[in-house]
């Protein structure tokens, strides 16, 4: 059994893309890696309309169930609403370090979209289009749910927690860090702010560096355990 290992979850309507620059710097490092795509995702519309947030968050605990028969630690780490499912996670299950990435406290930050808008018009309004036609309407009602249920329990969550949050997120507001920082049970917590990077966190300008963050977290964490 190996001493030490990950499990990284992606976000809302999207899939292990989000998070395979970081999935694939950790295998090369050595750690064992569980990043599952979460049910409905990674597929159709339909697909994705078919399943709840109580389907996610199993999808999040049956992965968390198949690492912890390959490893001793668990590290868990989410991007957007993968962080809330590690939250959920978290707050049920023993965890050594919980990282976040731009998971969001508050959503949708209209003034940076519009900012983003004014830089780089045709892509970023074909992105937001796109994610309107592809994202049902119950799909978000869940979503929704799925935040306000994972604030109330985030107290519970005791590990110590790495928060990154990318100041030009369009999809998630900046100040959520710091609000996640706040309301989590963390006795141990630290917020890393990158700001040149959007939402994408691991497919921006600070994707390296974001990388490189995180693997000291790791490799401090192994260290102070051994």
């Amino acid at each position: 059994m190996q001493p030490l290992g990950c499990l990284i979850l992606h976000g809302f309507a999207g899939d292990v893309h989000e998070v395979l620059p970081l999935a694939l710097h950790l295998k090369e490092a050595g750690y064992v890696v569980e990043c599952p795509t979460l049910a409905g995702h990674g597929h159709t519309r339909r697909s994705l309309a078919k399943t709840s947030r109580h389907d996610w968050i199993a999808s999040a605990e049956e992965a968390y169930k198949r690492l912890a028969m390959r490893v001793e630690k668990i590290v868990l780490i989410g991007f957007s609403m993968g962080g809330l499912l590690a939250c959920q996670v978290a707050a049920k299950h023993p965890a050594e370090l919980l990282i976040t990435l731009n998971t969001p406290y508050y959503y949708w930050d209209v003034q940076q979209a519009l900012r983003n808008v004014k830089i780089d018009f045709r892509s970023h309004v074909t992105r937001y289009l796109k994610g309107l036609t592809r994202i049902p309407v119950s799909s978000m009602l869940q979503f929704r749910q799925l935040l306000a249920e994972t604030k109330a329990l985030m107290a519970q969550v005791s590990c110590p927690s790495l928060i990154l949050q990318g100041q030009r997120d369009d999809t998630v507001q900046a100040i959520s860090a710091d609000a996640l920082r706040q309301h989590l049970g963390s006795q141990q917590s630290e917020t890393v702010y990158f700001p040149n990077s959007g939402h994408l966190l691991l497919h921006s300008p600070d994707a390296q560096e974001a990388v490189r963050t995180i693997s000291a977290a790791l490799e401090k964490l192994t260290v102070s355990k051994a």
